[in-house]
Formats: structure tokens, sequence, C-alpha cells
């Protein structure tokens, strides 16, 4: 993209984003202006409304603003690939809105005309909500290849669905125990220990698959995944790779 400069107001205008906020995403650190004048003015460029388009389309599927910041913070994030992702997620939730707002409005007609309830059209208000619910559960479909789905489902045929809820509930509590001990010096004995029981939580589903564990990393980078289903928050992403850094680096040094 070419460096175009935005005063902030122009820079409002052009989004629709009010200056204060945009003074807040300043304030916070979560998106500041690419460069300053020679006059002391600090300028949006075209690279600073590729990352305000990321966070206000983020923000419209449900993550915090500190999660957003963690995520285009993170490694590897692919602004490419999330846009697909949030491209088809998009289409998909205006679809299903059309569809529960023409429903919503006949059921309203018929209420306001004979003080009747259209039963066909509460179903169908039920079935576009639910098929909203099973779009989310969906999402891999979206982001990955099939080449890439026939891989984890190979994978899924060595599980019962109670071993499949039992490993579940594992990670749900490392994931608790994670963010009630976040604050934690990551080359610490207690965040080392988790920092162990993380990755062999993980090795036990995806241990000699590191194509897989590539993989999913690639999705939570992307944010490819809907709230809903992100049980691991970047915050606990970030802690986890810095004690394993600390712990790559403490190898090193004996």
């Amino acid at each position: 993209m070419k460096k175009t400069g935005y005063l902030i107001g122009e820079f409002a205008e052009l989004t629709r984003v009010t200056v204060r906020t945009l003074h807040y995403y300043d304030q916070i650190g979560l998106l500041e202006p690419g460069f300053e004048r020679s006059n002391g003015y600090r300028v949006y460029t075209d690279a600073d409304l590729l990352k305000l388009q990321q966070i206000v389309t983020l923000k419209f599927m449900g993550f915090s603003l500190e999660e957003i910041r963690r995520l285009l913070e993170s490694k590897g994030y692919e602004a490419v690939k999330a846009l697909k992702v949030q491209a088809a997620a998009v289409r998909d939730e205006i679809v299903r809105l059309r569809e529960a707002s023409r429903a919503i409005g006949q059921v309203l007609l018929r209420l306001e005309r004979d003080g009747r309830i259209h039963k066909r059209k509460l179903l169908k208000i039920m079935e576009v909500i639910q098929m909203d619910e099973d779009a989310k559960k969906a999402w891999h479909e979206k982001f990955y290849t099939e080449e890439e789905l026939g891989k984890f489902r190979e994978l899924g045929k060595k599980y019962a669905p109670e071993d499949m809820a039992a490993y579940q509930k594992r990670w749900e509590a490392l994931v608790a125990e994670v963010k009630a001990r976040i604050e934690l010096d990551p080359a610490s004995d207690e965040a080392q220990d988790l920092g162990r029981r993380w990755a062999s939580l993980f090795d036990e589903a995806y241990g000699g698959r590191p194509d897989l564990e590539a993989l999913i990393a690639k999705a939570y980078r992307a944010g490819a995944i809907p709230k809903d289903h992100n049980m691991i928050a970047p915050e606990v992403w970030g802690f986890i790779r810095r004690v394993h850094a600390a712990a790559k680096r403490a190898s090193r040094r004996t």
C-alpha cells in the first residue's frame, strides 16, 4: 500500500470511527498513527486503514479490545488469511440476519393486524438462530482445506466420544489454572510446571503430528476460531509462548 497520509479528523471521516475512539485506540496501543510529519502532526496511513478494518471486524465478531491487540501483535498473524475467513463469516451472518429480520417482521405484522401468533414464522426465527449456532461449529470448514480436514478426521477416529469429552475437560481446567496464574514469571518453577503440563496435554492428542499442531496454531493466529469456541484466549497463548521461550533459554545455558 502507498504511504497516504490522513490526519485524525480525515481518518475518522473516512472510516466512520469517531476521533474519540481513535484517540482511545492510540492511548491503549491498539492503533497508533503510522508516522509523524516534520510539523509534528501524527498521520495515519493506508496500512493503518487495513489494521483498523481488522480491529472493527474482530470486534464485530465478539473479541474484546485486549484480545484483538494481542492477536494482531502475535507472531505470524496472517492478514490475508484472516480477511478471507472474516469475509465468509460476515457473508453468512448477513444471510441469516436477513432471514431472521424477514421472519420477525412477518410475526410483528400478524400480531399488529389480528393479535395472533404466527407459529410457523416463530419456528423460522428459531431455525435461523439455530443455523447461526451450527455455522459457528463449522468454522473449521471455512478455514482448512479438505485435505487438512481429512487429517483431523483421521486423528479423531482414535477417540471415543467420552474420551474426547474427558480430554476437553482437562484442557478447560488447565486453561483456567493458567489464567489464574498468568502474572507468574515465565522462568519460575511454577510457570515452567504449567508449561510442561501444557505441552504434555497437547502431545497427548497431537504428539508425532507437528503438521496438525501447526494448523491449530495457524487458526488461532488468523482469528479464525469464533469467540464462542475459542477456549484459549490470546493472553493465555502469549503466556505459554513466554514460558516455553524461557525453558529454551535455560536449556541453552546448561
